[in-house]
């Protein structure tokens, strides 16, 4: 027995198991594949804004995670419901030994009656089908499935400031992908000029023409052009591929984006004061939301907990069958009530109350943090976009003026009554002040979805299945974003 019982125990025994090189290598070059075969709509032409904002809401990861969060919730739900259904359990039995179960007596007077007899086979089976239902049971399973609805509304709530945070992010990037396409083809020019102009001062320097310090100093100002440059570019360059990433296409797709002359480019406009703006967010943010939900679950507990001290009243009905021969009756049905009490869950219960006080005062104080810190960022995205809208014009007539003397300059450089110097020094202050323009743009149109994000209103209004088309989107959103003001 003792031998049998250590052959159990080790039988019980599991130690972890790690995966090894190969099956992670497996598991990585499956995730690639199906990120590369991912089926998408082919970009055909230079995608804008809109579109951009489409194959982020259709294929962005970050929102499948979400949809597939609510999905669940949702499952739990309906999975939940069923918990407040009656149970019908069916169950068979056999058994059988190898003699008779015969037993003994005694009578009252103490005498052992000799013959031993029995009631039973040896070996029988039995079974039966019982529908029960427990009232308790069915009053936590009800609490339980609420609980669980609102669990699926907070998965909704994160869906929605998902898809705020990542349009808003669209916005920006996409912006900053104009920038990029108008000035990576001018950077590589100013790199051209500024690198001849650099090879033109040495030469200067070598053959001791010239002001030899003059000539120095150019060359630390056209090494600076070079970095500048250098460093435009790289950013820029990646302001692309963060696009391609929120619209989920592979990094190492080519694409273009529509770019509008600076001189297209308008500015948004909100349509909601202050005031408005304020009472908005605390009535639609996703975060108050949340906590509102929190909070209602918190309540359900509170109510489920008093309910646990009730007693639990269990009422059956089932249909039963033996084969042993020796009852008069194999087959009947039967029913009754069961009552138990957990008196445990008495002493339990203070405990557990000061918990769920505990958890409501958190939430509470919650609550009234995010409300100030909510009507902080209502204000200051307000302000920040209205900002951004001085900035822009500020920026605007710096780039044209900066356009303006750029195009003198090169005139002047091609008759012969300019110097390269300043030619290339003013081409790169024309690329520097579009560049700023652009950003600031950029920045400003970022600041516009912020300034909806931050009054919690959805930045698409749709209900997604996941079959719409890339154009169907675009046009719905295009003709929400106009109403609210965007002019792009």
């Amino acid at each position: 027995m003792a031998g049998i019982s250590l052959i159990a125990i080790a039988g019980c025994t599991v130690t972890p198991t790690p995966f090894t090189k190969s099956e992670l290598n497996a598991f990585a070059a499956e995730r690639e594949r199906r990120v590369v075969s991912e089926s998408q709509t082919p970009v055909t032409q230079s995608i804008d804004l809109y579109e951009a904002m489409a194959r982020a809401l259709k294929y962005n990861l970050d929102y499948r995670v979400e949809m597939s969060d609510v999905a669940l919730r949702t499952a739990e739900v309906r999975e939940a419901e069923l918990d407040m259904l009656p149970e019908l359990v069916a169950k068979v039995d056999w058994s059988d030994r190898d003699n008779d179960p015969f037993s003994g007596s005694i009578d009252q007077n103490g005498v052992i009656d000799p013959v031993a007899s029995t009631s039973a086979d040896p070996g029988s089976d039995s079974g039966s089908l019982e529908l029960s239902w427990d009232i308790l049971d069915f009053g936590l399973s009800y609490y339980r499935a609420k609980q669980a609805g609102d669990r699926a509304l907070i998965a909704e709530e994160q869906r929605r400031s998902t898809i705020n945070r990542v349009i808003e992010d669209v916005r920006t990037a996409y912006w900053r992908a104009v920038a990029a396409e108008r000035l990576l083809g001018q950077i590589g020019q100013l790199e051209t000029r500024a690198q001849a102009a650099l090879n033109v001062a040495r030469r200067q320097v070598a053959n001791g023409e010239g002001d030899r310090l003059e000539a120095l100093r150019f060359q630390r100002e056209m090494l600076d052009t070079l970095r500048t440059a250098r460093e435009l570019r790289r950013d820029l360059f990646v302001a692309k591929n963060q696009l391609a990433a929120l619209m989920n296409l592979p990094q190492n797709q080519d694409y273009s984006v529509v770019i509008p002359k600076h001189s297209r480019l308008k500015t948004p406009i909100t349509k909601l004061s202050s005031e408005e703006m304020t009472k908005m967010a605390l009535r639609n943010r996703p975060e108050m939301r949340e906590i509102a939900y929190r909070l209602r679950i918190n309540e359900e507990e509170e109510k489920a907990s008093v309910l646990e001290l009730l007693p639990s009243i269990r009422g059956y009905l089932g249909v039963n069958y033996d084969s042993n021969d020796f009852l008069v009756n194999e087959n009947w049905t039967g029913w009754g009530t069961r009552v138990s009490w957990d008196l445990m869950n008495l002493a339990k219960h203070p405990r557990r109350k000061a918990r769920i006080v505990r958890q409501k005062d958190l939430l509470d104080a919650r609550s009234l943090a995010l409300t100030q810190a909510i009507a902080t960022q209502v204000f200051v995205a307000n302000k920040r976009f209205h900002s951004l809208q001085q900035e822009v014009e500020t920026a605007r007539q710096y780039h044209n003026t900066s356009d303006r003397i750029f195009a003198q300059a090169r005139d002047e450089f091609q008759t012969g009554a300019g110097s390269q110097r300043e030619f290339v020094r003013e081409n790169l202050k024309a690329i520097l002040a579009s560049l700023r323009y652009d950003a600031t743009y950029a920045e400003m149109q970022g600041a516009f979805a912020n300034v909806y994000a931050g009054v919690g209103l959805n930045a698409y209004d749709g209900k997604m299945t996941g079959q719409e088309s890339v154009e169907d989107l675009a046009a719905s959103l295009r003709q929400m974003w106009r109403e609210r003001g965007d002019k792009g």
